[in-house]
């Protein structure tokens, strides 16, 4: 019911797709994805956590990517793990931010800034853990990292740079590797 809601809400947008194409999709009776889900809403929430959240259904606190950066001694190492991982996440975000925008006035449209404010809070405490490795360039504020990681790891970057320009999600997860290293840190990535 999820993949279906996800390949409609990604498709149609959130107003055209309806809880009977959904349940047609998805090859179930309506009443089944009501009695799931109750509200159109609550299968949007639904969605957007799957798509966070990946098959494996893990938080990214929890996912390998983060582990690894976790793991990682040097900061650049560290930066290349939180870049290709967070831009996995937001590679499957970013189809939906048609249907976000498009309810941004409306109740489903909650979704998505309850979504970007735990992804800040996120950058937040990926910022604390990436200065034990390595100090911030002078100048540079905690905030200021914070927001430069949001702004580079965000979905709609993801969709104007990947389904917009057609970048590979390689080549963005390069760019920003390297945006980060020098605005934060004051260093040049590896090569």
């Amino acid at each position: 019911m999820l993949d279906a809601a996800y390949e409609l809400f990604c498709s149609d947008g959130y107003r055209a797709t309806t809880m009977d194409a959904i349940a047609a999709r998805a090859g179930v009776a309506v009443q089944t994805l009501y009695f799931t889900f109750h509200t159109k809403d609550d299968l949007f929430q639904a969605v957007h956590e799957r798509a966070v959240l990946g098959d494996d259904e893990l938080p990214p606190q929890r996912q390998p990517w983060y582990l690894a950066a976790v793991d990682a001694d040097d900061v650049r190492d560290a930066v290349c793990h939180i870049c290709r991982g967070v831009l996995s996440i937001s590679g499957r975000v970013a189809p939906m931010i048609p249907a976000f925008h498009a309810v941004a006035g409306d109740p489903a449209g909650e979704v998505w800034e309850r979504g970007q404010r735990l992804r800040l809070d996120g950058m937040v405490e990926l910022v604390a853990r990436l200065v034990k490795k390595a100090p911030l360039r002078k100048g540079v504020t905690k905030d200021h990292a914070a927001d430069v990681l949001y702004l580079c790891l965000s979905p709609d970057l993801y969709w104007t740079m990947v389904i917009g320009r057609g970048w590979s999600e390689r080549q963005l997860a390069n760019w920003t590797e390297r945006v980060i290293l020098d605005d934060v840190f004051g260093l040049a990535a590896v090569t």
